[in-house]
């Protein structure tokens, strides 16, 4: 069930990042969409990692790189859309910053574990 969500996440991103682009509301003061960016393939990449085994992490950054960069040679391709090296930056530290929360939340887990 955990996987099925994931692929529902990736979908929703898949069908966010094509769509027309929408106006954010300016709600807070100084918002990049750089640090959506990042939040939102930090989530996937957290969402992933933690249902992989730790060996498999590298595999799961991969695919979340290179969905970053399909989405953004889709974005270049629509013509509603803008494609930036700057999103897959963003993106690219979203998921290191995936991998070392997913990092603390395992071992997070394993300490309370062991403390039951």
């Amino acid at each position: 069930m955990h996987v099925r969500i994931g692929w529902l996440l990736v979908a929703t991103v898949i069908v966010l990042s094509l769509v027309p682009d929408m106006p954010i509301p300016q709600t807070v003061p100084g918002y990049s969409d750089k640090v959506a960016h990042a939040l939102v393939y930090a989530g996937l990449t957290i969402w992933f990692a933690v249902a992989a085994l730790r060996h498999r992490w590298r595999v799961v950054a991969r695919w979340m790189f290179i969905l970053g960069v399909v989405l953004e040679a889709c974005q270049a391709i629509v013509p509603y859309r803008m494609a930036s090296l700057e999103d897959i930056i963003a993106n690219s530290l979203g998921i290191i910053l995936g991998l070392l929360i997913a990092t603390l939340l395992i071992a997070g887990s394993r300490t309370l574990a062991r403390a039951k």
